[in-house]
């Protein structure tokens, strides 16, 4: 529909970015380092161990894993190995001074003969002794692919566009990014996040999208396995040749970590939208809210995951003459991650939402309201061919049904992609 790419259209170019990655490879021993990283806090240091030792056979090249393994058979008064996981750590940054240091204590612990210490499960070293382990600081990625979308233009089925007749195209995509943490402790994450994505259509390039997201969050520990938090940021989306729409967005959470099975998290965002070329410029304008919560469950020591979720949202237009697009939206979803055949992960994602708008429409005449049910699927299978490059092919499917024919389409979307992370 080219008088109306709206939300969907950004929706759609959403989900092919920030669909669910796979927890493998180096992330799945960062989940693993993270549920160990609880467990220890609470002072389950057997449990912490098993999860330490899991990650460092899932990425041999995680330090922090090796670091905080060290850390867990200091508390239970290993000092030997604790000594030779300090020394692994070592050896794969030299640098690394909270190693260091860990080594020497459990030298001295270890020369000195001090056996297993009482307390839970073990307690050792002091937590002023050695602290904590450490994450990442930083992290790039870029991608690239090509795919076919097969209504780029969201015509609605049985009509026609005058002189866009082909409403399918191939397309060329263009993504990079990264993170740094400016501040990352067992407390305290201060990050900061940009990403840039771009589509470009050999035929239809009035529909090339470009999308700049900057954001960053600041998350506290209120206890070990509750954090709450507030991410800003700021979104900025074209489409063809002219910027489309604008948008400053804050959004407080809370995370609850269920030992190592599991994630809860509620959020609320607020964003306020200013579209900034026909045809709702000066129409659309105005403030979206939405409440939302999830749940995700870690099975099989995290080599699979299930992932619920629920959220409300509200589309609040400033101005009367965009009573069209007032409404209230609702959707859940369910994902699920798993391994597969060849070193290959596969991810799933089916997620319906019902949009009730809540004035009578001008596209029906001012007769009725309109009412759409949308259900959007997600499908991608990746494989890692080197530690930092990986490849996929993913597929994002939407079928919209609409009381006001106009606003009924069905979309296809599939494309191969390759991906490089460090």
């Amino acid at each position: 529909m080219l008088a109306r790419p709206g939300r969907l259209a950004l929706l759609g170019a959403a989900l092919l970015i920030a669909a669910p990655a796979p927890v493998r490879g180096s992330e799945h021993s960062q989940v693993l380092v993270a549920k160990g990283e609880v467990a220890y806090h609470q002072g389950r240091y057997a449990e912490a161990q098993d999860l330490f030792e899991q990650a460092v056979a899932e990425d041999a090249k995680d330090v922090d894993a090796r670091y905080a393994l060290g850390l867990t058979f200091g508390k239970l008064g290993r000092w030997e190995e604790a000594a030779g996981s300090f020394q692994q750590a070592l050896q794969q940054r030299p640098d690394f001074e909270a190693a260091r240091r860990g080594l020497e204590l459990a030298r001295q612990k270890g020369a000195a003969g001090e056996p297993a210490p009482a307390g839970a499960e073990g307690a050792a070293a002091k937590e002023s002794e050695v602290r904590a382990p450490t994450r990442k600081a930083w992290e790039v990625h870029a991608q690239t692919g090509v795919g076919y979308d097969s209504n780029v233009v969201l015509a609605p089925r049985g009509h026609t566009l005058g002189a866009v007749d082909d409403r399918g195209d191939v397309f060329f995509t263009l993504a990079g990014g990264g993170r740094y943490d400016v501040v990352n402790s067992k407390s305290l994450l201060v990050r900061l996040e940009y990403d840039l994505y771009q589509t470009l259509h050999p035929h239809i390039t009035d529909f090339d999208f470009r999308s700049h997201r900057v954001r960053g969050t600041v998350s506290y520990a209120l206890r070990p396995d509750l954090w709450a938090g507030v991410q800003g940021g700021y979104n900025h989306y074209t489409l063809g040749p002219h910027s489309y729409l604008s948008e400053p967005f804050v959004m407080p959470f809370l995370s609850y970590l269920e030992a190592s099975w599991g994630m809860s998290q509620v959020t609320w965002r607020h964003g306020d939208s200013t579209y900034l070329t026909t045809p709702f410029h000066e129409i659309r304008d105005g403030r979206t809210d939405a409440i939302g919560g999830s749940q995700t469950f870690y099975l099989d020591e995290g080599a699979k995951y299930l992932t619920l979720g629920f959220q409300y949202d509200r589309e609040n237009p400033s101005s009367k003459v965009g009573n069209d697009w007032e409404n209230d939206g609702s959707q859940a979803y369910v994902g699920v991650g798993f391994p597969a055949w060849c070193k290959t992960s596969i991810d799933l994602l089916y997620l319906y939402r019902y949009d009730d708008y809540v004035h009578r429409n001008s596209f029906a005449g001012f007769r009725k309201q309109r009412y759409d049910d949308e259900h959007h699927m997600y499908a991608g299978v990746r494989r890692p061919i080197t530690e930092h490059l990986s490849a996929a092919i993913v597929y994002y499917g939407t079928v919209n049904t609409s009381n006001i024919p106009l606003f009924d389409y069905r979309r296809s979307v599939v494309s191969a992609l390759l991906q490089v992370t460090y």
